[in-house]
C-alpha cells in the first residue's frame, strides 16, 4: 500500500503549473522594436539549451539589428540563422560579450539554432536550443 506524503501532491501540482506557464511564456512571440529611424532591434540571449526569446516577429525589408549574447557557462554555443531556403545567413560563436548582426530581410520564416554537439550526444538544437524569426510584410 502506498502513502502520499501530506502536501507533496499540492507541491507537485504547483511545480507542474509553473512549468507549464514557463513553457507558455517562452513560446510567446516577441516583436522587434523599432527606433525613430526605423531600425528594428531585438536581443537574443542563449544559454543551456535555450534561446530567449525563441519566437520573434519583425517587419520585412527594414533593417533589423540582432544583439546576441550568452549566459555564462562551460558549454560553448553558436548562433546560426538560416533563410527560408535553408541557406546560412549567419554563423557566430556566442560569447558573454554582446555582438550585433545587422540584416535587412524579405518576408519569410527564418530558423535560428545552436548546431553544437558533444561527441555522440544530440545537438543543442535537438535539445531545444532553437527558435524562429518570422519576418512579415
Amino acid at each position: 500500500m502506498s502513502r502520499i506524503v501530506p502536501g507533496l501532491a499540492g507541491r507537485t501540482l504547483a511545480i507542474a503549473a509553473l512549468w507549464l506557464l514557463a513553457g507558455t511564456a517562452a513560446a510567446q512571440e516577441v516583436p522587434a522594436r523599432a527606433d525613430a529611424d526605423g531600425v528594428q532591434h531585438i536581443t537574443i540571449v542563449g544559454g543551456s539549451y535555450f534561446f530567449r526569446p525563441a519566437q520573434i516577429v519583425a517587419r520585412a525589408n527594414q533593417p533589423l539589428e540582432i544583439t546576441l549574447s550568452v549566459e555564462p557557462g562551460l558549454i560553448p554555443h553558436r548562433f546560426v540563422l538560416e533563410g527560408p531556403d535553408g541557406q546560412r545567413l549567419a554563423d557566430r560563436p556566442l560569447d558573454t560579450q554582446e555582438q550585433t548582426l545587422r540584416l535587412t530581410l524579405p518576408a519569410g520564416s527564418y530558423a535560428f539554432y545552436c548546431p553544437n554537439r558533444l561527441l555522440l550526444f544530440q545537438s543543442h538544437r535537438q535539445h531545444g536550443m532553437a527558435g524562429v524569426l518570422q519576418v512579415q510584410e
